[in-house]
């Protein structure tokens, strides 16, 4: 059969083993870039919730009403009265940085792993236990450490308030 039209057996498999490696190379490559897209998508996540919670926090720190207004100054949680007469609490709970205002709690951020304050006095000395109401505190300045766990993602963030009204 001269003639006959058609592939043979060993025509097929060689096609078909050319296009599993082609497959299998435009596969890998796909893979990459789609683990690429999902970092760069879990690190943005994570990454804006932590801005947004530190430059509020900064922004209220920097509110306290006057040096008699802080209540708490712990390295885990800080206590203050800002300008508006608002009682403002930050603290970690579980995995949430919480907001509490006038008794009332709100999260502030989600998959926070890590949140520390130090507080420094005018001459930016950090000061380990600063003093709190009732007396008159000595913090001008404090350091706010968040770190953000997403996915086996960590984004570390750091932010310094300093006191505008003492």
């Amino acid at each position: 059969m001269p003639n006959s039209k058609g592939f043979t057996l060993v025509e097929l498999v060689l096609v078909i083993v050319i296009i599993g490696i082609a497959a299998s190379i435009i596969g890998t490559m796909l893979l990459g870039v789609v683990k690429a897209w999902s970092f760069k998508f879990n690190r943005n996540d994570i990454l804006w919730d932590g801005r947004l919670a530190l430059d509020r926090m900064t922004r209220e720190i920097r509110t306290i009403k006057d040096s008699t207004s802080v209540a708490t100054a712990t390295s885990a949680q800080f206590s203050f009265t800002d300008t508006g007469n608002k009682d403002i609490t930050y603290n970690l709970s579980s995995a949430n940085l919480n907001r509490t205002e006038d008794g009332t709690a709100n999260l502030l951020a989600a998959d926070v792993s890590a949140l520390s304050f130090t507080y420094y006095n005018s001459s930016g000395t950090a000061i380990p236990s600063p003093s709190v109401s009732p007396s008159a505190t000595d913090i001008r300045r404090v350091r706010i450490n968040l770190t953000l766990t997403k996915n086996g993602q960590n984004v570390y963030l750091q932010s310094d308030a300093s006191t505008k009204n003492f």
